[in-house]
């Protein structure tokens, strides 16, 4: 006897039986007729080359065959019941998980950080480690699981048919300058601020995209320092008269937290479109759902305060 030549409702029967220890009650209990819980027991009867139950007045009475199998048949049952039940609402505070967000470092200042917060009292066994994004790897890093998480401009990596992509919020450049800066108190012309210092932080396109709506002038930004991150592009700024341009929702973290100064730009707004890109994998993921949703969160918290 093959397992695909067993019926799982003969399991149920054997069961009810074996508590009932009756044909009638069995009948009752699984809401059948006494017709059919006797046909079943022949058939286990034959499957199991035993009596399984042999009749002692209105009772029957289990043979060591079937007292054997009782333990099996519960755990088995027991087992498909687990299975077929509807699952419990995902609970994030009961969650214990790893994943990794690869992103610039202003995403993780604008993002990842603030998420970390969450987390601590959310969900404080899930945990989301920064990674830093490199374009050309972000989809072959999301495909094997290095990064569960791309955090970058629309645009920047190319993406593919089993990567998804949310739009998280439209973001702008923002420049910032020292307290003292001549440009604070007034709106320099694009030649005087082209030609002014600028500080290029090397994990970031902003000057880039700053040189490109200067492009239709005839400029681009005099660049005098490159630096590795945005917090040594802040320090320069404050030792000197440089200006740095970081995307707007980070540059409000760092105009309050270092008393830095934002200075209008005389080009028109530079949209910066950030967005979320994860492996279609993990789609119904309900953790990772859970995840990308409080990422969703803070995008419009940074949205509505801009």
């Amino acid at each position: 006897m093959h397992l695909k030549e067993v019926d799982a409702n003969l399991l149920v029967t054997l069961d009810a039986l074996l508590v009932d220890a009756s044909v009638t009650r069995a009948a009752e209990r699984l809401g059948r007729s006494a017709s059919a819980i006797s046909h079943a027991l022949a058939k286990l009867r034959e499957i199991f080359n035993d009596e399984l139950f042999v009749r002692a007045g209105q009772r029957l009475v289990p043979t060591a065959k079937a007292l054997e199998l009782a333990p099996t048949v519960h755990v088995i049952l027991a087992g498909m019941e687990s299975l077929l039940r509807p699952s419990k609402p995902f609970d994030p505070s009961l969650s214990v998980r790893e994943f990794a967000a690869a992103s610039s470092e202003a995403g993780e200042l604008i993002l990842v950080e603030p998420l970390r917060k969450r987390l601590q009292s959310l969900a404080p066994n899930v945990h989301v480690s920064w990674t830093p994004s490199h374009r050309d790897e972000n989809i072959d890093s999301l495909r094997n699981a290095r990064s569960h998480f791309v955090i970058d401009i629309e645009g920047a990596t190319v993406a593919a048919p089993d990567v998804r992509v949310a739009r998280l919020f439209d973001d702008t450049l923002a420049t910032l300058a020292g307290p003292d800066h001549p440009f604070v108190k007034r709106k320099p012309k694009a030649a005087t601020f082209a030609a002014a210092d600028h500080v290029a932080v090397n994990t970031l396109p902003t000057l880039t995209l700053l040189d490109q709506a200067l492009r239709s002038e005839g400029l681009s930004c005099n660049v005098s320092s490159r630096v590795s991150s945005v917090l040594v592009g802040v320090l320069v700024v404050l030792n000197g008269d440089a200006l740095l341009t970081l995307p707007s929702s980070l540059a409000a973290v760092l105009e309050k937290q270092f008393g830095l100064a934002r200075i209008a730009q005389p080009v028109p707004p530079v949209d910066l479109p950030l967005r979320l890109m994860w492996h279609s994998s993990y789609d119904r993921d309900e953790c990772h759902q859970w995840v990308r949703g409080e990422f969703a969160n803070i995008a419009r918290e940074i949205a509505s305060a801009a």
